[in-house]
């Protein structure tokens, strides 16, 4: 959201701040207020719903995959213990990259935050067709980030389990235990990811 105008004006402030905040729907009634506030929402839902079942859901099948055909060799590699906690994290990298498909929801929403009129009259068929392969602008750096990022959370989920709770089977995972594992997991893969963010974003402005 931009706005070139001045804000602070005496008499005009109140005003000038609904006009920058609704633009169109500046006059309109509370709840056509509150709708134009979430350009791109259901580009963006669908995103994140989907992002969300892909990757939570696909994860423990490539980790049951690589426990039934590859767990020899994690064990060899990085020790008995060591290895169950790489399984997890080599799986939530393996689905963190096959994400990209994902890519072209998160950049319709973008598109509609930031340029709304572009999508008026065309329905989804056509602005994908319309789009076509620039919905996927960025895939490299979103693929770079999403590895090393993915790999971060569900390792440092799975490693604040069984080295801080102690746990055998990470299934018996309390509530509170399965929460501080996900914060440790969310933190993990937020300072592993951050420095390719602003990479990432270059797709966002193209």
């Amino acid at each position: 959201m931009s706005w070139e105008g001045r804000i602070i004006v005496s008499g005009q402030t109140i005003t000038n701040l609904n006009n920058a905040v609704f633009r169109k729907q500046a006059s309109a009634a509370p709840l056509a207020k509150w709708m134009s506030l979430f350009p791109g929402v259901s580009f963006g839902a669908a995103y994140k719903v989907l992002q969300r079942a892909y990757k939570f859901g696909g994860q423990p099948f490539v980790r049951d995959y690589l426990t039934m055909y590859h767990k020899d060799f994690f064990d060899d590699s990085f020790g008995k213990r060591n290895g169950k906690t790489m399984i997890y994290a080599t799986a939530g990298s393996i689905m963190g990259v096959g994400e990209i498909v994902l890519l072209p929801l998160d950049v319709l929403k973008i598109k509609a935050q930031t340029n709304p009129e572009a999508f008026k009259g065309r329905g989804f068929m056509k602005i994908i067709s319309d789009e076509g392969m620039s919905l996927y602008r960025g895939a490299s750096w979103t693929a770079a980030r999403n590895a090393p990022g993915s790999f971060a959370l569900f390792g440092g989920s799975a490693a604040m389990k069984d080295y801080v709770f102690k746990l055998e089977k990470y299934s018996d995972a309390t509530f509170f235990q399965d929460s501080m594992a996900s914060v440790a997991g969310a933190v993990a893969s937020i300072t592993v990811a951050q420095p390719l963010v602003s990479k990432e974003e270059g797709r966002e402005k193209g």
